[in-house]
């Protein structure tokens, strides 16, 4: 009997954790809860890592591997109806599905159904495996069925969004995974209707993602222009703008919201002690200190300078008596000895 998975589960495995004769087992039964059923044969002692995410509607493995052979039996296959999206990012594959055989390399995605068997026989890779009920793919695809072992080159923009959203989701499971149907939809050849949906929802929410983690990771000595973000994305500055206005909020707004929380985690961070705070400003991306001054007091309710004295007193040392060194010198007017 096959065992369905969980609505929610979230793993990361790495099979250099687990003794060898344990980590097959450990890893095909992660599999079989979270995403899908399938048997291993490892001729390497070590998989290597996968992290394993399961949400109603998708379920993601995102796993570096050495050369090993899955199969999918007629049985396991019994009472499941999902489509695997498999997208190869490093390596190779060969899948026999279908009365057919088929290999794909890094670039390339192919798509199987889960209720037929399957041996897939992959070189070292990296590879993203994808399941999703074909109640929810089939009506958003023009044809799922005809697309079945049919190599799809994963060239250009759609490709790269379903990969960098994936990873994201794998970091926050809370996003929707209807976007991950969206993205896998449009890859395979969306209908008209379906690509309109995603072009509104998964594909809008996934570029914002990128374009938000694209500003955490230059906010301090990159450029987080709209014009420059939207060279990046290779989207226009208005769609950028448009896509923060549907948020509630402005680009600007979140690139200030986001340097000052990095000025506000730095200022709590006891290794930066011996930093000025106009120091810590200008690590942050702040030209002007007396624009930051304002903001941050304007976004915390406090000065800079209170903040981080009101880090200092919540990690100081207790004196006996349960108070403070700061404390003490509040009470007495003194310095503290």
């Amino acid at each position: 009997m096959t065992t369905r998975p969980s609505e929610f589960a979230d793993a990361r495995f790495s099979s250099a954790k687990w003794p060898r004769a344990e980590w097959r087992g450990v890893y095909c039964d992660l599999l079989r809860r979270v995403v899908t059923e399938m048997d291993f044969n490892v001729a390497e002692e070590k998989l290597s890592d996968a992290t394993i995410l399961r949400l109603p509607g998708v379920g993601v493995s995102d796993s570096r591997t050495t050369a090993f052979r899955t199969t999918r039996s007629r049985a396991m296959a019994k009472g499941t109806d999902d489509y695997i999206f498999f997208m190869c990012l490093e390596g190779a594959a060969t899948f026999s599905h279908l009365g057919r055989e088929t290999s794909i390399e890094a670039g390339q995605a192919i798509l199987l159904s889960s209720c037929d068997p399957h041996v897939i026989e992959r070189a070292m890779s990296h590879h993203l495996f994808i399941t999703i009920p074909k109640a929810a793919l089939g009506p958003m695809a023009a044809n799922a069925d005809a697309a079945l072992m049919t190599p799809i080159s994963c060239v250009g923009e759609k490709f790269s969004l379903l990969a960098s959203y994936v990873r994201l989701l794998m970091q926050e499971p809370d996003l929707a995974a209807n976007y991950i149907q969206d993205l896998v939809a449009v890859s395979i050849g969306a209908t008209q209707e379906a690509t309109e949906v995603a072009a509104g929802r998964g594909i809008r929410a996934a570029r914002l993602r990128a374009i938000k983690a694209d500003i955490e990771s230059n906010l301090a000595s990159g450029d987080v222009s709209s014009d420059a973000l939207a060279g990046r994305h290779r989207v226009s500055p208005r769609y950028i703008r448009k896509l923060f206005e549907g948020e509630g909020t402005s680009l600007s707004q979140f690139v200030l919201g986001r340097r000052l929380a990095l000025v506000c985690r730095k200022l709590a961070d006891p290794r930066l002690a011996h930093r000025t705070i106009g120091a810590i400003a200008f690590d942050a991306g702040f030209g002007d200190l007396s624009t930051f001054n304002h903001a941050f007091r304007r976004h915390f309710g406090m000065t800079p300078s209170e903040a981080r004295q009101s880090v200092a007193v919540q990690h100081a040392p207790l004196e006996p008596g349960g108070r403070t060194g700061q404390a003490r010198q509040s009470a007495t007017g003194e310095a503290a000895t």
